[in-house]
């Protein structure tokens, strides 16, 4: 039969109501959704999982708008899922369009190239068409088609358009995966997350649209649930106007949180409602998962953390509040935004678990790329947010619980879980994010991948992230202790990351690289099988992006570090040469305190009776334990150095290059104090003494004999940037895998960067090497 003979009435792909069909002939059976070849069923009576039936869906007429444009994803050797939303142009852009019904738009394919230049535009596609359809478009599900086409040549690019009536959708473009047994040489993606309205700038959108690559890995946090929050304190640009939900509940803290299908499904259209969004759509396909916000924040299963639940101390097991129906209209809401292969039902008795969105897709020998859900399957995390508090007795709260967790504390619940996890059908059950029928898959796709490449697209870090505070010698008893810095991530359930990664090394299966979002933070570093072992043995490769627009995870930190009840840890975050300044004073009245015989550092009256004392003696001037106002209050990051570098350095730099310039007493005191101790030691002039060797000495972490810096918090991570907005680009070939990191520059007063890219960071995994290099640049 000839190509040009295309199937065109549509039909449901199993599992979901995503229409298909095939450009290949006119039998049913022989494309459609999932992987290719799978059998396209008949259209089902009622909407799947209801007793809603089908509608008769006429040949749309007048006018009509297409006011979130068009989107394709899940790119397959054979076709791709396509979307769109249309309206009647009399309707709203966002709010639902009740009472107009459903209908039939035309779908157009083409691989003609002449077309590349109507990308974006409404003009009509020219040349031969490869496909055509007739495709519904039901009312029931907000206005929006979800079409699978197959039966195209692999790795071809295609350009697409909707026509409903007298109307055309913006044209758009997707590329076919290679063919299953295709030696393809190489492979371009971009992996983005973490896109708030409600902060920063979308600018770093255009400029990924001008990359050259074949798709998007969206990772989650496509939307932000919470409107008003206090985590979206900032600036933003003002293209992006304040956001309203048709409905919402308060927040504890202010603000508001989506909770009706109303409100969720107007966030994706008003996010969608952006051009620059929407050109990213047109010109790529995506392969999307969901996080947290697509939902609640830090949320598992149907559960929000908004408050701290509840804890039964008899029993000493804590829970979250449910709020089943939200989750559902989250799920629902998910399913009619995104252009992705996925099933979905609204059975009641699958409830929420009436979606299915892991999955995975092949792009030739190149890569295998394996997308997991980590929400809507995991376990509570392990400490309760309502659990109270060795300290106080009150609630331990999300910092504890879910952020700075002691790291004992957390081995000690998860050992007593595991152990009554002992008498359950799956005994990681309590300590899983995967759940255990989709770890079982993960083991099984990762174990048995032929590709060179295995990439896993994972939501939340793999990385160990923590702090030794008993390296902090200021650090109240309290934070004596080791910490993980954030166990909403896999730090907080390390027993399954233990199996996982004990299942590639077991199988020696290589080459498996974790693409990941989350965090607002761009991360590279090697996964552990056991980050606790004598010697730890790498298992993969985490590569970690900053969010598109989210604010950074080092402007979280620092707003928990400039509390005061965290004031020791602060230099662990940020310093300024003010906040310098004061350590120098501390570092001096301290050395001057033991030189007089004190040895009790938390005495402050005697300290404070020994410095008067030498200034008496004129041994240090007054001036030296008096803060200089004119210094520089502008923040330093030494969150990154703290994770991954010599804690203490950057505040020893401050400190000597206060010094050098003659700008601070205190600081000059201090270098010189060290100094003349260095050369008494030594028994050498003091202008002998090497500068470094000083230097040493004036981190307040260091070892105040030898100078030497506590050991690296986390050496398995190469490379950190805490603060940041941004997005990676990965470029695979069959002997390296290069990704490089794009950070943005800041919006100004509600103005988006002209140019948008502020700097780059490339990092590079070689293949057979489980390791990840920092190239060489800026």
């Amino acid at each position: 039969m000839d190509r040009r003979n295309f199937l065109r009435r549509s039909a449901a792909q199993a599992g979901a109501l995503i229409t298909a069909s095939t450009a290949l002939s006119s039998l049913v059976g022989c494309g459609g959704g999932g992987d290719a070849g799978t059998p396209i069923q008949p259209l089902p009576a009622t909407f799947p999982g209801s007793s809603t039936p089908l509608p008769a869906t006429p040949a749309a007429s007048g006018a009509f708008k297409f006011p979130q444009s068009v989107a394709s994803g899940d790119p397959k050797p054979d076709g791709a899922v396509l979307w769109a939303r249309v309206v009647p142009t009399s309707a709203d852009d966002v709010t639902s369009a009740n009472g107009a019904g459903s209908y039939t738009v035309k779908l157009s394919i083409s691989s003609a190239a002449g077309n590349a230049a109507l990308l974006g535009t409404t003009t009509a596609l020219t040349g031969t068409a490869d496909a055509s359809a007739d495709v519904p478009v039901y009312e029931f599900y907000d206005h929006t088609l979800r079409h699978r086409i197959s039966g195209l040549k692999p790795d071809t690019v295609y350009y697409y358009q909707f026509t409903a009536g007298s109307s055309s959708s913006r044209v758009g473009r997707f590329k076919t995966a290679p063919a299953a047994d295709a030696d393809i040489a190489a492979l371009n993606f971009a992996f983005i997350s973490c896109q708030d309205w409600s902060v920063n700038h979308w600018a770093g959108l255009d400029t990924l649209a001008a990359e050259n690559i074949d798709f998007v890995v969206h990772l989650g946090d496509y939307i932000y649930e919470a409107v008003g929050a206090d985590y979206q304190a900032g600036g933003v640009e003002s293209a992006h106007a304040a956001l309203a939900l048709p409905n919402g509940t308060t927040l504890p803290t202010g603000g508001k949180y989506a909770t009706t299908l109303a409100d969720y499904r107007y966030l994706y259209k008003r996010y969608r409602t952006d051009r620059r969004l929407q050109n990213l759509h047109e010109r790529f396909a995506f392969v999307a998962i969901w996080d947290d916000h697509e939902f609640s924040d830090d949320c598992w299963q149907d559960r929000e953390t908004y408050d701290n639940g509840t804890f039964n101390a008899a029993t000493g097991v804590g829970d979250n509040t449910a709020q089943t129906p939200r989750r559902l209209a989250a799920n629902q809401a998910w399913f009619e935004a995104m252009p992705a292969d996925i099933s979905f039902t609204l059975d009641p008795g699958q409830g929420i678990t009436g979606i299915r969105i892991y999955r995975d897709l092949k792009f030739g020998k190149l890569m295998h790329l394996v997308m997991t859900d980590q929400r809507l399957y995991r376990a509570d995390h392990l400490i309760p947010e309502a659990a109270p508090s060795p300290l106080t007795g009150q609630a331990i709260g999300s910092i504890g619980a879910r952020y700075m967790v002691p790291q004992a504390t957390l081995q000690q619940v998860e050992a007593a879980k595991l152990q009554a996890g002992t008498t359950l059908p799956d005994p990681l059950a309590l300590v899983s994010v995967l759940g255990g029928a989709q770890r079982q898959w993960w083991v099984q796709t990762m174990t048995t991948s032929t590709a060179q490449w295995k990439v896993w697209g994972n939501e939340v870090s793999l990385l160990r992230m923590g702090i030794d505070g008993n390296q902090i010698p200021a650090a109240p008893a309290a934070f004596k202790a080791k910490f993980v810095l954030n166990a909403d991530q896999w730090d907080g359930f390390n027993a399954e990351r233990k199996y996982l990664m004990g299942q590639l090394l077991a199988k020696g299966v290589k080459n498996v690289v974790a693409v990941t979002g989350d965090i607002h933070a761009f991360y590279a570093g090697v996964v552990m099988a056991d980050y606790d072992a004598a010697t730890p043995v790498p298992a993969m490769v985490d590569l970690v992006t900053a969010g598109v627009s989210s604010n950074s995870n080092f402007s979280y930190f620092y707003s928990a570090a400039a509390q005061p009840s965290f004031a020791a840890l602060k230099p662990l975050v940020a310093t300024s040469e003010f906040e310098a300044e004061a350590i120098a004073i501390q570092m001096l009245s301290a050395a001057i305190a033991m030189a007089a015989g004190v040895t009790d550092l938390g005495n402050t009256a005697a300290i404070q009776a020994a410095v008067q004392g030498a200034i008496l003696a004129g041994k240090v001037p007054a001036a030296a334990f008096a803060p200089t106002v004119s210094l520089s209050r502008a923040i330093v990051n030494t969150f990154d150095e703290t994770q991954n570098g010599a804690m203490g350095t950057l505040v020893a730099g401050l400190i000597a290059s206060l010094a050098a310039t003659g700008k601070s007493v205190a600081a000059m005191t201090l270098y010189g104090l060290v100094q003349q101790s260095l050369a008494a030691a030594l028994g050498i002039p003091a202008s002998l003494v090497p500068a470094a060797e000083i230097v040493k000495r004036l981190n307040p972490f260091a070892n105040s004999a030898t100078g030497a810096a506590p050991p690296v918090n986390n050496p398995w991570i190469r490379h950190v940037d805490s603060d940041a907005q941004g997005y990676a680009v990965v470029s695979l070939s069959k002997t390296e895998l290069v990704c490089t990191f794009k950070k943005m520059a800041r919006q100004i007063g509600g103005t988006a960067p002209a140019t948008p890219v502020a700097s780059t960071k490339t990092v590079r995994v070689a293949a057979g090497v489980t390791d990840v290099s920092v190239v060489p640049g800026p």
